[in-house]
């Protein structure tokens, strides 16, 4: 298990939701994730008049996708994020299409991850008038992040799938262990899911945001108002928030997920400053990155509650002297465990995974004063 983690911690960002889901399936027993994705639920909310959310009844089922926000105006259409999954991009676009036959002219890239821009494509073949909004650091991360490493990880999607087939073809896990048929059908599972994620990647043309911005717009489109505005660097360098101010709505991307927040890559005392701003909108209808739409408060304040213990305690253990190795081993936020994952099992896992390995480490390096590019995701 440790070792699994361990050649996890150092992939791509792309590669880590993925593999760390796999990882609970063999580890935990979940199953058919071949057919997971094809069976994977979602809701469609009206949040306001001519406003509507798209998102995902389970948030940690694989594979773990962005939110998306649908702003029908009067002679067209804004979308806050793409998805990840061409399908996926494709079920979403075929929903907006049931809702209004008018064009998309804008998509808002909320951030760089693949999860929330690789079915930017999708939009500019449906509509192929439709531009790119994001922030300028957005586009520079998506080219550098994962367009540039994006032959490299295909291949790794291969070579991982050909580690459990060896499993298989040997009957044995790397320990020796014999494959009881339980796990074998885990593990088969595995390699199936391999194989649809192969196939929906390979077919990814990547869109880069074409209008850019390094602090916000404004978009009057008709009546309607929509802001778009970087708030500081928080869970990316580029987050940008889609701000609705006469119907008090807000799409934050990752600056806020639910149910546990992604640390991979952040800058953590910024992004509490973030979310401070954030918090500060005249805004009561959060739509978060991934995850259920909060109509209070509460969330925000708690996530940022959370970074600010996880960057005190980490900050406490720099001043003491002690190593990373130290550190991880002191700062386990049990309480906020709790508080984020009560005892579902996935969500704890996810909890150590997705925020608090993740966050100890690039917290302790930024204390320690280790220069910006090596806090950035590889």
């Amino acid at each position: 298990m440790q070792r699994c983690l361990k050649i996890i911690s150092s992939m791509p960002r792309m590669l880590k939701f993925v593999s760390f889901c796999l990882l609970f399936c063999l580890v935990f027993g979940k199953a058919a994730l071949a057919q997971q994705h094809t069976k994977k639920e979602y809701d469609i909310k009206k949040l306001a008049e001519g406003v509507y959310s798209f998102t995902w009844k389970d948030p940690l089922q694989n594979p773990i996708e962005g939110n998306s926000l649908f702003i029908i105006n009067e002679s067209d259409v804004v979308v806050v994020d793409a998805c990840q999954w061409p399908s996926s991009a494709q079920t979403m676009i075929n929903e907006l299409k049931k809702l209004t036959p008018k064009p998309v002219r804008y998509v808002i890239n909320s951030h760089w991850h693949d999860d929330h821009v690789q079915g930017n494509f999708l939009y500019k073949q449906n509509w192929p008038d439709v531009e790119f909004i994001g922030h300028i650091n957005t586009r520079t991360d998506l080219t550098e992040q994962t367009i540039n490493k994006f032959p490299t990880i295909l291949k790794r999607f291969k070579d991982e799938k050909a580690v459990y087939e060896k499993w298989i073809k040997d009957g044995k896990d790397p320990n020796g262990k014999e494959l009881d048929s339980a796990r074998k059908k885990r593990i088969q599972d595995v390699i199936d899911f391999y194989d649809e994620t192969y196939d929906e990647y390979s077919h990814v043309k990547y869109v880069l945001p074409d209008l850019l911005i390094s602090d916000s717009i404004v978009l009057y489109r008709g009546d309607r108002v929509i802001k778009v505005l970087w708030l500081g660097r928080g869970n990316t360098r580029g987050d940008v928030v889609t701000f609705l101010p006469k119907e008090k709505i807000a799409a934050t991307g990752d600056l806020v997920v639910y149910p546990i927040p992604f640390a991979f890559g952040s800058y953590y005392k910024e992004w509490i400053e973030a979310l401070g701003r954030l918090e500060a909108l005249d805004a009561n209808i959060y739509m978060p990155g991934h995850g259920f739409v909060e109509y209070d408060k509460g969330y925000v304040r708690q996530v940022k509650d959370l970074l600010t213990d996880l960057l005190g305690e980490v900050n406490q253990s720099v001043k003491e002297g002690m190593t990373l190795e130290e550190t991880k081993k002191k700062v386990l936020l049990p309480d906020w465990k709790k508080k984020f994952a009560g005892d579902d099992l996935t969500r704890q896992r996810a909890f150590d995974d997705f925020f608090l390995a993740p966050g100890v480490e690039g917290a302790w390096h930024q204390a320690k004063g280790d220069k910006e590019g090596e806090l950035h995701e590889r």
